[in-house]
C-alpha cells in the first residue's frame, strides 16, 4: 500500500466512517486491542500510534494528547500506568459508541420470501413531499427501478403507511409484492436485485480485500468498513452463490481484537 493510498484511507476513515478524529482514535484503540501498552510513556504511545498506522497523518503530539483526554473524559477509554507500560483500553461505553458511528454486519436477516414494488403518483404541486419520499425510500433500503417505482426485499407497508399519514398523501403510494421467482420485463428478480443493488461491484471490492492482505489492522479494517457501508446487506437467500461478502466478514472478524 503506497503513501497516497494510505493517506486517502486515513482521510476516508475519519470523514466518511468515524466522522471525527476522536471516534477515529477510539476505533484504532479497539482494533489494536491496547497493543500500544508496551510503551513506557505517553510520548512512546503516540510514536507507536504514528508509526504503526499513521492514523492521524499530520496530527501533532499535543493534539493526540487532547484526543486521548477527550476519550477518557467521556468514559470511552481507560488508561492505566503500570511499572513498565501505559495501557489503553476501550470501555463498554466506548464499544457502544462505535456501534453508533460504524456500519454493523447483520448476522440475522429475516425474510418473508417476497420482493416488494413501491410505486407512487404524487402531483407536481407536492414536489417537496415527493422528493422526501425518494429520500425515505433510499434510507429504508429500497432501490430505484424506474422513475416512480422502487423495489425492496423487506416488507415496507408499515413504514410507507406512516410516511403517507405524516405527509397527508394517503392513497398515492401503492405497494405490491412478487415471489422470488417472478419476472419484471425480461429480467428475473435475481438479475434485477444484482443490478439495482450493484452486487457485482461490491462483490469485486470484497474479493480484492480478501486477496490483497497488505497494510496494518487499522488500514484493513477501514477498507472493509468502507465496503460494508455500501453493502445493502440483503437477505442471504437473495445473494448470488459467488458472493464474497460473508467470507470477507469472517476474515475481518478473525483479525480484529475482541
Amino acid at each position: 500500500m503506497n503513501e497516497s493510498s494510505t493517506k486517502e484511507i486515513i482521510v476516508r476513515a475519519t470523514n466518511e466512517l468515524a466522522k471525527t478524529a476522536v471516534n477515529g482514535v477510539l476505533w484504532w484503540i479497539f482494533l489494536t486491542g491496547a497493543s500500544i501498552g508496551k510503551s513506557k510513556t505517553s510520548r512512546g504511545v503516540y510514536e507507536m500510534f504514528r508509526e504503526a498506522d499513521e492514523v492521524l497523518g499530520g496530527c501533532n503530539y499535543d493534539h493526540f494528547q487532547q484526543l486521548l483526554h477527550q476519550l477518557r473524559k467521556k468514559g470511552l477509554i481507560a488508561q492505566r500506568r503500570k511499572r513498565t507500560a501505559i495501557e489503553l483500553a476501550i470501555t463498554a461505553f466506548g464499544k457502544e459508541r462505535l456501534k453508533e458511528v460504524l456500519p454493523v454486519y447483520k448476522k440475522n436477516r429475516p425474510w418473508d420470501g417476497f420482493v416488494y414494488l413501491i410505486s407512487y403518483d404524487i402531483p407536481e404541486k407536492s414536489k417537496r413531499v415527493r422528493d422526501q419520499l425518494r429520500e425515505h425510500l433510499q434510507h429504508i433500503g429500497c432501490a430505484k427501478l424506474q422513475a416512480s417505482v422502487w423495489i425492496t426485499p423487506y416488507a415496507p407497508q408499515d413504514l410507507i403507511n406512516a410516511f403517507a399519514q405524516t405527509h397527508q398523501i394517503d392513497g398515492m403510494i401503492l405497494v405490491s409484492k412478487l415471489d422470488k421467482h417472478g419476472l419484471i420485463g425480461d429480467e428475473t428478480l435475481s438479475e434485477i436485485i444484482i443490478r439495482l443493488y450493484r452486487l457485482q461491484e461490491i462483490h469485486e471490492r470484497y474479493k480484492e480485500w480478501l486477496t490483497v492482505k497488505r497494510g496494518s489492522i487499522f488500514q484493513r479494517a477501514v477498507t472493509f468498513q468502507l465496503i460494508l457501508r455500501d453493502d445493502p446487506q440483503l437477505p442471504f437467500a437473495l445473494l448470488p452463490s459467488w458472493w464474497k461478502g460473508d467470507e470477507a466478514h469472517r476474515v475481518y472478524s478473525s483479525i480484529i481484537v475482541k
